[in-house]
Formats: C-alpha cells, sequence, structure tokens
C-alpha cells in the first residue's frame, strides 16, 4: 500500500495531501503566534469584487476568471478553506482512479492522463464544498456591501498586532450590523495597536485598512 501511495504516477496527488496537511499545520502554528496563514495568502490576491449573488451562465461581461472564482464561492467562503478542499478532492480523485486502474489492468495510469481528470472532477468538489462551509458560516461574517463603506466604523483587532512592521486582522460591522473580517495597519506615527484598542478605520490602502487609536484626531478619507 505504502509503495501505492508514493508511486511515481501518485506523485501530484501525494503532494496534493501533503500540502492539505502541511496548510493545516502551519494555520494552526499561525493562531497561535497571531498571524494566520489566511492573512499571508490573502496578501497575494488582487483587490477585486465579485457579485456574489449570482451564477456562472449570469456574469456575462465578466472574464473567465470572475466567473470561475464566483462559481466557486470565492468571496463567499475564505479562499484558503476552499484551497483545502481542492487539494483533498485532486488527491483523492487521482487516488481513486489509480486504485481502480491498478485493480482492473493491473497497472497505474500515467500523470497526463489522471492529473486533467482530477482537476476537473475536484472543481465541482470544491464548489460543493463551498456551499456547504457557506452554509454552515456564520451569517454575520459575510456580506455585499462594499468594504469602502467600512470607512469611519470603529473596529477590534481579533488575530495579531497591528505596527508598521505588520499587519493584523480585526472585526468590524458594517451598517446593517454584518462582520467582516479585514487587514489593518496603523496610520505613521499611530500604533503599534492590540485586541485591547478601539480602532477607527481612516482609509482603504490596497487590501488593507489604514487605521488610528478610536479617541485620536486625523481627518478620515471617504
Amino acid at each position: 500500500m505504502f509503495e501505492f501511495l508514493l508511486a511515481s504516477e501518485n506523485v501530484p496527488f501525494a503532494t496534493a495531501i501533503a500540502l492539505m496537511l502541511i496548510i493545516g499545520a502551519f494555520e494552526g502554528v499561525g493562531v497561535i503566534l497571531g498571524m494566520g496563514l489566511s492573512d499571508l495568502l490573502d496578501s497575494f490576491i488582487p483587490d477585486f469584487e465579485l457579485d456574489k449573488d449570482v451564477e456562472v451562465g449570469e456574469l456575462g461581461s465578466q472574464n473567465a476568471l470572475s466567473r470561475l472564482l464566483g462559481w466557486l464561492k470565492v468571496g463567499k467562503v475564505p479562499i484558503l478553506m476552499l484551497l483545502v478542499v481542492f487539494l483533498f478532492a485532486f488527491g483523492a480523485v487521482g487516488y481513486v482512479l489509480n486504485f481502480m486502474a491498478n485493480g482492473l489492468f493491473g497497472l497505474l495510469l500515467p500523470t497526463l492522463v489522471t492529473a486533467p481528470i482530477a482537476i476537473i472532477v475536484a472543481l465541482p468538489f470544491t464548489r460543493a464544498g463551498g456551499a456547504l462551509l457557506e452554509a454552515i458560516m456564520p451569517r454575520d461574517e459575510s456580506s455585499a456591501v462594499s468594504l469602502d463603506t467600512l470607512i469611519g466604523r470603529t473596529a477590534t483587532i481579533t488575530i495579531g498586532t497591528a505596527s508598521d512592521a505588520m499587519a493584523a486582522e480585526a472585526k468590524v460591522f458594517d451598517a446593517y450590523g454584518a462582520a467582516h473580517y479585514v487587514r489593518v495597519r496603523p496610520e505613521a506615527g499611530h500604533g503599534p495597536f492590540t485586541s485591547q484598542d478601539t480602532l477607527l478605520l481612516v482609509r482603504k490602502e490596497g487590501i488593507e485598512f489604514v487605521v488610528i487609536a478610536a479617541d485620536a484626531t486625523v481627518s478620515v478619507a471617504r
């Protein structure tokens, strides 16, 4: 069995499962250290918005990437969770294909055959997993409002310490009472800030919000 799992034809699937486990381990360590892997991953994701209430066929003029991301529930479910679901599905489907081939024909299929099939099958599983996660996640953690409307509202840090060197995760409520988790960094000359501080979001720079102490004075950019 061990030889089957690590066979050269199964290397992509073993790698996917191993990466899934590594992500889980790093995320656990990151939470302890105050900086989850989700924060690091989010920093590499372009700052774009999807219409979260439409399906693939309804997006029309949007590009193929936006259609795919919307279909996969990106924007409704944390990207790291979707990545874990995809890696598991890809690895599991690949192993199942080769297990069946080995049982029926006594051989393992080449990667050029199994990998594309595994990707195609894994995508619907990822969407289904995203839909399940969306259903069980607290409703107040997602909203379709523009993040720009959060400027001028107060927030509290949930993970890490916001300093010039590193952003932190903070929780802020919009006008409808829905919670948003955003990356925050202190205004120049302010901070650092911890979970003990109440912060004011003064402007948005890329994927991060610039914050000051709620009782400090600075102009708010809207």
